[in-house]
């Protein structure tokens, strides 16, 4: 059995035990027999024990599923650099935000392959190799977070490139593989010096996919936990542009799209190119998915919150 939590257990126990306290503290204070108190004790700690479990969302993995499987390959790698907090993407949205609804979007047009996802700013890091398991990919999607300012030293998608060959060289080396990479930025390159590099040498081994473009000419502001980030040499707020020449040079050396992303539409049509163009098979190698179980608890849980109301609604009390 494994857990998905709502939030980090460290956090629901923390909720649920404030919250017992007080409850514990109003029960104390009644003027009953000590039975009377010793059991109203006992049936609120079930009850929040109870919550406490069903908020951590026990499931069961269960294998040799068969399911249809698409012999596609999808790479994610996104760009995870203080630009891509800039507020410009649909109604004053964050880039990073509209990355991962589109990212969502995408994996489920295209559930049944397998995904990888590289995030990259000062470094790149491989947060998911190539998995079936979507859940897994999601939950590294939501881990992305914004770099502090005095973390951010300048940005560039060449500290990319040798993970980025890794991954794509594991997939084309694997047999009757299609292999499709979404390369994810709004293409600022602010690290000093720097231009962008050649990545043709990286095409031989794309057989689809696109650079997803994000942001605005006119651009927009950026915050971290800090607040808005402000020009160091102006001290105004600082502007974060879209650069579509980066982007449109990566997709010419990649040999594939670029799609400037306002909404999950404007990739439907290539979704649809991808799907048309793999293959589809019923299997269950590796292949599991998962099984809530939290309906276990709900029953005693309102059995308990059915005893308890019956209490306060004779008794008046807890």
């Amino acid at each position: 059995m494994i857990t998905r939590p709502l939030l980090p257990p460290v956090v629901l126990g923390i909720i649920i035990a404030v919250v017992f306290a007080g409850v514990l503290v109003a029960i104390l204070r009644r003027k009953n027999s000590l039975i009377k108190k010793l059991v109203s004790v006992l049936r609120n700690l079930a009850i929040f024990l109870l919550i406490f479990v069903i908020l951590l969302r026990p499931m069961n993995r269960r294998f040799d599923m068969d399911l249809e499987l698409k012999n596609i390959d999808v790479l994610f790698v996104v760009d995870t650099t203080i630009s891509m907090w800039a507020t410009d993407y649909g109604n004053g949205r964050t880039r990073i935000r509209g990355v991962s609804d589109n990212a969502a979007y995408i994996m489920q047009e295209l559930s049944g392959s397998n995904f990888g996802l590289i995030r990259f700013d000062n470094r790149s890091q491989v947060l998911a190799p190539f998995t079936q398991d979507m859940d897994n990919v999601d939950d590294a999607f939501a881990t992305l977070r914004e770099p502090d300012r005095y973390y951010a030293r300048g940005s560039s998608p060449n500290v990319v490139y040798d993970d980025l060959e890794k991954m794509l060289e594991s997939s084309a080396a694997k047999e009757d593989r299609m292999t499709v990479l979404f390369f994810i930025s709004d293409g600022e390159i602010t690290a000093e010096g720097e231009t962008l590099r050649d990545f043709s040498e990286l095409s031989q081994y794309v057989d689809g996919g696109a650079v997803l473009g994000y942001g605005t000419k006119e651009g927009a502001t950026m915050q971290d936990a800090n607040g808005i980030i402000r020009d160091p040499e102006t001290y105004t707020d600082a502007i974060s542009k879209i650069d579509e020449d980066n982007l449109r040079k990566l997709s010419e050396d990649l040999d594939i799209d670029y799609i400037h992303m306002v909404d999950d539409k404007n990739v439907a049509y290539l979704l649809e190119t991808i799907k048309s163009g793999s293959v589809s098979y019923v299997g269950n190698e590796d292949a599991y998915i998962y099984d809530d179980t939290y309906y276990w608890y709900v029953i005693p849980l309102a059995a308990l919150l059915l005893w308890e109301m019956v209490v306060v609604l004779r008794e008046g009390r807890l």
